[in-house]
């Protein structure tokens, strides 16, 4: 049939499968908040004020969220534009942090109640959405409505999220979100580290669970260790090379004035001659130190900090090393992996954040592409081996690696309370949860043992970045082992592993809190079929589940351990 078609123009289920794309490529436990207080900040970046303002309002027990700045605004007749996927009025605005238009549509798809007020020159408006989270989830064949009235509001714009879905942002203390504000979202301002910038009043009002209303301002500033310690318990690295390195002190001088403290350093880098990159970097002489000051700004409670779960469910609210990122003065919260070098261990003394403005992300800011992850990493090696050469000989003895607080006694009277899981093909009494090297150790007995078949082992660790390389028939396989199965989400998030490199992961027991874990993260458990402790099964030799990503890669199986011990005595 001969004319002419709109052949691009998207149906409703088209729509509906790039809005949930949207929501899938956002996995970061602050991203409501990182996407709306970024917002707010550009919008104030835009105008011409004399003060500047933003308010936040969490209410835990209404699962509502209020941010409202004093700001630009927003055109009337722009809303309409704006308020689709994929719109943006930033796109090559280096000023300002928004640029791909999805942040709002995720914004809004996370809740069953959008409101935005914004009054741009003096005219007014309010526009609102209803069941977004709802009808993204349907199969229904209505619209979505967006409703635009006329309406007062003072400056800037308002935005206000009601039953708001699957947030663990309810679930803080407000200590842990004003560390969220100061770590992972531009309030916590990177610009003012290394520059002048803008100053923004934050007032924060919130609501915790059990309907207890805090009220504070917040600093428009990173959150950094050293800037938050007694003076007498920092110490400037430069200062140290300076006045004792380069003065000929005597090492037991150089250790009286390293011991206790947290060293740092900032600077500046010039990448290519032509790309400034900033960064700093603290030194924690004990490792120990991070869960203490974790204890100190309330961030975990003394029961607390040893419960392995919920230092693992909440391990993005505590203060902790590894090598962070920012751009444009918004920190990320994304890591990366620290580059091999001599003395590995001491990168778990170590926290680097870098600001960037080059960086460029996937849509949610989940990983950062892999040509950037390494121009970092070659600047964390420079900046880690200055501490190498002229700190850690000094704080060895403080490390914690010699450490004399371990009681024989006490810890073989913590194992005798061990869950107890005697199995003739063990040679293990305890269970292994928790504890990623038995679980390897207990499946390399299962396989010496041949319970477990047609896998022929090449070797272990290379490179560091997976733990077993082997073969399946003619297949080349990687394997993962996991304590847990969740914990595989941490190396997924910072991209130490990736989805489609890995074709097992072996674990302990798969649980109901596995699977909320990663169903929050869009990935899904499902049974393998005809799974045998013969192997029978077409997939992986003995694989108890898969993991599947929407069928975006082939899905990682899994190797439940206790199951297959189980399904031999049955």
């Amino acid at each position: 049939m001969s004319g002419s078609y709109d052949f691009l123009s998207p149906g409703i289920n088209h729509i509906r499968k790039s809005i949930k794309g949207i929501k899938d490529s956002y996995n970061n436990e602050w991203d409501i908040l990182a996407e709306l207080l970024q917002n707010s900040v550009d919008a104030i970046r835009k105008a011409d004020n004399t003060e500047n303002k933003i308010d936040i309002i969490i209410d835990s027990q209404q699962n509502r969220i209020t941010v409202a700045d004093n700001g630009i605004g927003i055109k009337f007749d722009q809303l309409p534009v704006l308020l689709k996927p994929f719109s943006t009025d930033k796109e090559g605005d280096n000023s300002v942090v928004g640029e791909k238009g999805v942040g709002l549509s995720f914004v809004i798809f996370s809740s069953n109640w959008f409101e935005l007020t914004t009054n741009y020159q003096g005219k007014s408006a309010k526009a609102t959405i209803e069941d977004a989270y709802n009808w993204q989830n349907s199969n229904s064949n209505e619209k979505l409505e967006l409703k635009i009235n006329e309406s007062y509001h003072e400056a800037g714009t308002s935005i206000t999220l009601e039953k708001v879905i699957d947030s663990p942002i309810f679930d803080l203390s407000f200590d842990q979100l004003k560390f969220i504000l100061r770590t992972k979202t531009i309030i916590g301002n990177t610009r003012s580290i290394w520059n002048d910038d803008i100053n923004i009043e934050i007032n924060l009002k919130f609501t915790d669970q059990n309907g207890e209303v805090q009220h504070e301002e917040v600093p428009f500033r990173y959150l950094l260790l050293p800037e938050n310690v007694d003076k007498r318990s920092a110490i400037n690295l430069k200062d140290f090379i300076k006045n004792f390195s380069e003065a000929g002190k005597t090492d037991q001088e150089k250790r009286r004035a390293l011991f206790g403290k947290v060293i740092y350093d900032k600077g500046e880098i010039t990448h290519n001659d032509n790309r400034v990159i900033y960064y700093y970097s603290y030194f924690l002489p004990k490792r120990s130190m991070w869960n203490e000051f974790s204890k100190e700004w309330g961030l975990v409670k003394e029961e607390k900090a040893e419960d392995e779960n919920y230092l693992s469910n909440f391990s993005y609210a505590l203060i902790k090393p590894g090598i962070f990122t920012s751009v444009k003065g918004m920190p990320t919260g994304i890591g990366i992996t620290p580059p091999d070098t001599g003395y590995a261990g001491y990168w778990s003394n170590i926290f680097i954040i870098f600001e960037d403005s080059q960086l460029k992300f996937d849509i949610g800011r989940k990983s950062i592409h892999g040509r950037q992850a390494g121009v970092l990493n070659k600047h964390a090696k420079d900046i880690f081996n200055q501490y190498l050469k002229f700190i850690t000989r000094y704080v060895s003895r403080d490390s914690g690696v010699n450490s004399n607080d371990w009681d024989r006694d006490e810890v073989f009277g913590q194992i005798e309370d061990m869950l107890t899981y005697n199995h003739k093909h063990s040679l293990f009494q305890k269970s292994p949860k928790g504890q990623e090297a038995q679980v390897c150790a207990m499946f390399y007995e299962l396989v010496g043992k041949g319970v477990i078949k047609n896998l022929v082992f090449l070797t272990s660790g290379y490179k560091g970045r997976y733990d077993l390389y082997a073969k399946w028939g003619n297949k080349k396989v990687v394997i993962e082992f996991k304590s847990e199965l969740r914990n595989i989400l941490k190396d997924f998030n910072t991209e130490q592993k990736l989805f489609d490199e890995i074709d097992c992961v072996v674990c302990w027991d798969v649980t109901e809190e596995d699977e909320r874990a990663l169903h929050k993260k869009s990935i899904s458990i499902e049974d393998v079929d005809g799974f045998s402790i013969l192997g029978g099964n077409k997939s992986f030799p003995h694989a108890t589940h898969e993991l599947q990503l929407g069928g975006i890669t082939n899905p990682v199986y899994i190797i439940d351990l206790k199951k297959v011990l189980k399904d031999i005595d049955s």
